[in-house]
């Protein structure tokens, strides 16, 4: 006899939508929620999920965070959530966060320059 199982990863995408300011790269964008588990499933069959967490992403600069369980679950039943700084931890910053444009001539610098290198003017 044979059997054939195995364990997928899944993630869907939920319905939420919260605009914000960015705390990484100071862009307007939104927040896309995500919920991400493992299957198991026999003969391509889902039989059971496990695994469950929730991360966010960021419009503007593609920064990934989790999500505490008790937030993910609200938004996933569709109940009326915020997301606030303390709901959230930083798991990968996006590459529109550890940099930023200059106000004189738009040329991208990394993040911390005091100075443009295109230009030399203050940041």
């Amino acid at each position: 006899m044979i059997l054939f199982f195995d364990i997928q990863p899944s993630h869907k995408r939920l319905e939420y939508n919260q605009t914000l300011t960015c705390q990484q790269c100071g862009h307007f964008g939104r927040f896309e929620v995500y919920v991400m588990a493992n299957r198991f499933r026999l003969f391509f069959i889902p039989l059971f999920t496990f695994g469950k967490r929730y991360a966010v992403r960021t419009t503007c600069c593609d920064s990934l965070y989790q999500l505490t369980p008790e937030k993910g679950k609200a938004i996933e039943k569709g109940q009326t959530a915020t997301i606030t700084a303390d709901d959230l931890t930083v798991q990968e910053l996006g590459t529109r966060a550890t940099t930023k444009e200059c106000q004189h001539c738009g040329h991208t610098q990394a993040r911390g320059s005091n100075f443009c290198s295109h230009c030399g003017q203050s940041l």
